[in-house]
């Protein structure tokens, strides 16, 4: 006996929110990625004593002042613990890697396969 071949299913409601909150996702993600990466570097170029006076002391250390700045008001903001690397920048640096030590502390949701 042949099977019969059924018609495509018309496609869920909830799928095109799904595609934007996983676009949103991505999205979140590669922000997160590319300034966590600047904070490092600028923590990294702190703690070797790099100046303004080379470009890339200049470009990273500049552009990254704006996230510094909260941080700069704190008491003691100005202590330099390594090189030129202050508590503040310190605080930034923490702040950057406590982030996807909190995502991966999460329970894990366990999906039950749909009959």
């Amino acid at each position: 006996m042949a099977k019969v071949i059924d018609p495509p299913r018309a496609p869920r409601r909830g799928a095109a929110q799904e595609l934007k909150s996983q676009l949103a996702l991505e999205l979140a993600l590669n922000a997160f990625a590319i300034g966590g990466a600047a904070v490092v570097v600028r923590c990294l170029l702190l703690s070797l004593a790099v100046d303004d006076r080379l470009w890339i002391g200049s470009t990273i250390i500049q552009r990254t002042n704006v996230l510094l700045r909260p941080f700069s008001f704190l008491p003691g903001a100005d202590f330099h613990l390594v090189g030129n690397l202050s508590l503040a920048d310190a605080t930034l640096f923490a702040l950057v890697m406590m982030v996807p030590i909190g995502l991966l502390a999460r329970p894990l949701r366990h999906q039950t396969p749909n009959s």
